[in-house]
């Protein structure tokens, strides 16, 4: 065994600089290009080094590896070009290159610190043994009976020889672990490195099991390799396609990005999510919560994937224009009753008359609070209801006992609609001893195409007891949320109701109304909400997502055409390690031209954020990540992972 110690170097990779030439009267002419011809030797040996990487920066061409002769070669270039080279166990080194001509240079490496060459197997067990060695470069092939187990990270540099037998890296270090050069692994390649990250230029013959590697940090360069992903908060990228990727049962938060294809077969035993699912010919889903950005070619298994970008922007048809109703001059909406009933009152069988009524803050409304007024039928005027007002400028309910038919409004005391009054509610004593006990609705979120099921519970003031539900009859109401005015929805009238493309732009209220002689007033549950202060306009879902992401922005795409859309009805969070606690300022939202479902949105992004969350509402459509058919549930929240 022989140890090359030689002093390390740092590189710095320049942008390519390209020399156009004009020409006289106006525009330029396209510049001849050259071929580059980069022949990489050992310094000591002088041998040519296989299955070393060189790139040519700043030209977008991909990086190549040297083959048995220590060559590559890269053509269409000209001006000056940077040219990097480097591999395991070498010091890495670039060169300038003017490509005025066809070129050939020669590059050569010297062994980094720590480096040694191996050349059979008493020499590589000598090298693990010898904690200073940190690169092994293979001088001949090697065969291991027995799996060859390294406990520490020793970058291994197979230098177009050929290791026969499975490989298993074990170690708990926080280091970062390369295995370069042409040639093979003739066996199996195991990593459990929970705090390595891992880059791999090696061909493997049999499986490349991926334990356990730190999050983020497995970078797979190597083209045709089976891969299996056993552990869990990794993320694989892949650049050079790979025979099978398989991510393993009961492993959670793994993230796949494919660069660059293909990807013959990719097996999802458990959630995950692919960037560049489009490179991946056969894909076999076989558990919930697997997500691709863009189809695979074909797809099987037991569970149908959420494909993210599973449509052309505008084909889903036309969100027509909106038009909000005006309140009445000098009033407002906003008051609407939850419940009208008998009241158990205090060592009393019979309760007493009372009406629970709802409204929006003073303060949403820029005043300063309310009083409660009602209709006078003896003089035909309105009066303070019992000297009933609002304790705070947040108030928001009325709890109130009444004694005959009588029809309320809210007067606004403050602010720039002092004076102004509230729409009518009309509510009539009950003669039954009932109250309602519980009520509320089950449902998700406040878009078309989505089923609520409202329910009601009364019982007795005398014993508390539940009475029979069959004495209730039930009606669904359309409201604008701009008046307040009620529109029985024809035939409507069970416990569960699923919108229509009708609703679009009013609010749902469920009520349930008892018969008058078993069960006394009723109840109202606004949908979604379980509790009825939150009054939400039903929204036409548009399935969206977000594509050409750059640090000022992206473009939003959506399923179905829209009016428009401003920037404060949009909301974007990031997450990750740099993200702020607030959320990122959009700045600009504008149609692409010729589209009216392309956003671009202007929005700088920090820089090392894991993830872009937005949601976007007008007053009758939002953006969903998928739609009612496709999942349990709409998603509000449209998620761009890096």
């Amino acid at each position: 065994m022989k140890k090359l110690n030689r002093r390390s170097l740092f590189f710095v990779t320049l942008v390519v600089v390209v020399l156009l030439t004009g020409c006289f009267g106006g525009g330029s002419s396209t510049p001849k290009t050259y071929k580059l011809t980069v022949t990489v030797l050992g310094d000591d040996t002088g041998m040519p080094l296989e299955g070393v990487l060189v790139e040519v920066a700043g030209k977008g061409l991909a990086a190549k590896e040297t083959n048995a002769n220590g060559q590559v070669t890269f053509t269409g270039l000209s001006g000056t070009v940077e040219v990097a080279v480097r591999s395991v166990g070498f010091i890495a080194q670039g060169q300038s290159v003017l490509m005025n001509k066809d070129q050939s240079i020669t590059v050569r490496l010297t062994a980094a610190i720590g480096t040694v060459v191996v050349g059979d197997k008493e020499a590589l067990e000598e090298a693990l043994d010898d904690p200073d060695v940190r690169n092994m470069i293979l001088a001949k092939d090697i065969v291991f009976s027995t799996p060859l187990t390294i406990i520490r990270p020793v970058n291994l540099n197979l230098n177009g020889h050929e290791i026969t037998g499975d490989v298993e890296y074990q170690f708990e270090d926080e280091q970062s672990l390369e295995l370069a050069g042409t040639g093979q692994i003739t066996g199996n390649l195991s990593i459990t490195a929970p705090n390595a990250s891992v880059t791999n230029h090696v061909h493997v013959s049999g499986t490349i099991s991926i334990v356990d590697v730190a999050s983020d940090t497995w970078s797979e360069y190597a083209q045709n390799n089976r891969l299996v992903v056993g552990g869990s908060n990794i993320r694989l990228h892949i650049y050079s396609g790979a025979r099978t990727i398989e991510i393993d049962e009961d492993t959670w938060g793994i993230r796949v990005n494919i660069h660059q294809g293909p990807v013959s077969d990719f097996i999802a035993n458990s959630s995950v999510q692919i960037v560049g699912g489009d490179k991946i010919a056969h894909a076999n889903v076989n558990a919930p919560g697997v997500v691709f950005d863009l189809s695979p070619q074909e797809i099987d298994g037991d569970y149908d994937p959420t494909i993210i970008q599973s449509f052309v922007p505008g084909s889903g048809g036309t969100i027509p224009l909106f038009t909000s109703s005006i309140a009445p001059v000098n009033t407002f909406g906003g008051l609407h009753v939850q419940r009208n009933h008998r009241w158990p009152s205090y060592s009393s069988t019979t309760g007493h008359p009372e009406v629970d009524m709802y409204f929006l803050t003073p303060e949403s409304l820029g005043g300063d609070g309310y009083v409660l007024q009602y209709f006078d039928s003896a003089d035909s005027t309105w009066k303070a209801y019992e000297d009933v007002q609002t304790s705070t400028a947040a108030s928001n309910n009325f709890s109130i006992a009444f004694w005959e038919t009588t029809t309320f409004r809210l007067l606004m005391v403050g602010g720039p609609l002092d004076g102004y009054t509230s729409n009518e509610i009309k509510v009539e004593t009950s003669p039954v001893n009932t109250y309602f006990g519980e009520w509320g609705m089950t449902a998700v979120s406040s878009y078309v195409g989505e089923t609520f099921t409202g329910n009601a519970t009364a019982k007795r003031i005398s014993d508390g007891g539940v009475v029979d539900a069959g004495y209730l009859t039930y009606q669904w109401y359309r409201v604008d949320p701009i008046t307040f005015e009620m529109e029985e929805i024809l035939g409507a009238n069970a416990t569960q109701y699923t919108t229509q493309d009708d609703d679009m732009g009013f609010a749902i209220l469920f009520r349930a109304t008892g018969d008058g002689e078993n069960i006394g007033g009723f109840v109202q549950v606004w949908a979604p909400n379980s509790w009825g202060e939150v009054i939400k306009p039903m929204l036409i879902p548009n399935k969206a997502f977000i594509s050409d992401v750059t640090s000022g922005g992206f473009t939003l795409n959506l399923h179905k055409n829209v009016p428009g859309l401003t920037t404060d009805q949009l909301e974007l969070w990031a997450y990750g390690d740099s993200a702020p606690n607030e959320p990122l300022e959009i700045l600009s939202v504008e149609f692409l031209p010729g589209s009216k479902a392309k956003f671009a949105v202007e929005v700088e992004i920090p820089a090392g954020v894991d993830s872009l969350w937005l949601t976007a509402q007008t007053d009758h459509w939002g953006i969903v990540s998928n739609y009612r058919d496709e999942g349990p549930f709409i998603r509000e929240e449209v998620k761009y992972q890096f």
